[in-house]
């Protein structure tokens, strides 16, 4: 559980350095916007593929999945709810630059030797 956490903590952290000065510099958006859009999105990859699609797949498979989730994502919390100055291109580099940190973070995650993955219920 301890290990769960401090992937978290690290997956967070590493957004946070990144992203969050990326949004305020290519949008309109002010810390506490990219703050909430930043941090939200990274829970909800946590879970949706760290935990779950990176066991089932490979790195590169989860990696895509990360960016096309943080396209729609931003893209999405850009027309709905914070209404910021951005633009196709924006979006694309932010996602991005979200799937070179994935990429790396899930490099690191499948390193450790006691991750569940598709073969842990297996009687073999």
């Amino acid at each position: 559980m301890l290990r769960m956490l401090g992937k978290m903590f690290l997956k967070l952290l590493l957004n946070g350095v990144f992203i969050i000065p990326l949004l305020m510099y290519l949008t309109q958006a002010t810390l506490t916007e990219a703050f909430f859009a930043t941090y939200t999105f990274s829970l909800m990859s946590y879970i949706a593929i760290d935990q779950l699609f990176l066991r089932v797949t490979n790195n590169g498979v989860a990696t895509l999945a990360d960016v096309g989730l943080a396209f729609v994502f931003f893209w999405l919390v850009e027309k709905f709810f914070f209404h910021w100055s951005i633009n196709f291109m924006n979006v694309a580099i932010i996602a991005l630059v979200f799937g070179i940190i994935e990429f790396f973070m899930h490099s690191y995650f499948q390193k450790d030797r006691g991750r569940l993955d598709r073969h842990s219920f297996s009687d073999n």
